[in-house]
């Protein structure tokens, strides 16, 4: 009930959701490149960084534990900024929360890979081999999509926890709102990304 008389769905509100929901791709997908890039930077390399990936010339010649905290460094933004944004939202429910809490989902989008569902992305074809997950895995020698797994398993529950965390009379229009910003904000980062960051 509490929640309820902090933030209720207002056409404003929902605006403002739907604003913050569409930045939220390019602004994860930065940060998360840009995690790499830093973290290459530290070891020396010259690092080059794009809308989708980050160039790292002479990678091969760091360690495996250099390797994997640069592969690492990616996910591990997501993860810290989502879990924040969890534990905010669950305190007081706002937009802004709410988007960042939602980076916890990373995950979610190799879903369709691990159902047998084939799509493109980033040049990746129908396979997860080259994401920072199975990279990872690789480097620890575990089987590929462990990572993933492991990652789905820890996003799951925090979903539910974001879900519950939303006022309840206004559920429905809050997480529709945020799926469309966030869907349209990753497309148009797909299209318009490779041009603002070649």
């Amino acid at each position: 009930m509490a929640k309820q008389r902090v933030w209720s769905a207002t056409r404003g509100q929902l605006v403002l959701l739907l604003a913050l929901a569409v930045l939220a791709a390019p602004v994860e997908y930065l940060a998360n490149e840009g995690a790499h890039y830093l973290a290459a930077r530290g070891f020396g390399l010259p690092a080059s960084l794009h809308f989708e990936q980050v160039d790292l010339p002479g990678i091969e010649r760091l360690s495996d534990v250099q390797r994997l905290m640069i592969v690492a460094a990616g996910p591990a933004v997501d993860w810290i900024v989502g879990l924040i944004g969890v534990v905010f939202v669950v305190v007081r429910f706002t937009p802004m929360r709410l988007v960042l809490a939602i980076w916890v989902a990373r995950p979610v989008q190799f879903l369709s890979w691990l159902l047998g569902i084939n799509v493109p992305y980033f040049g990746l074809g129908g396979s997860l081999r080259g994401t920072d997950e199975v990279t990872m895995a690789e480097l620890l020698q575990l089987p590929p999509h462990a990572v993933i797994w492991l990652e789905l398993v820890a996003t799951l529950p925090l979903l539910a926890v974001i879900v519950w965390a939303v006022p309840a009379g206004c559920r429905l229009a809050v997480l529709s709102v945020m799926s469309i910003g966030v869907l349209a904000g990753w497309a148009g980062w797909l299209a318009l990304g490779g041009l603002l960051l070649p």
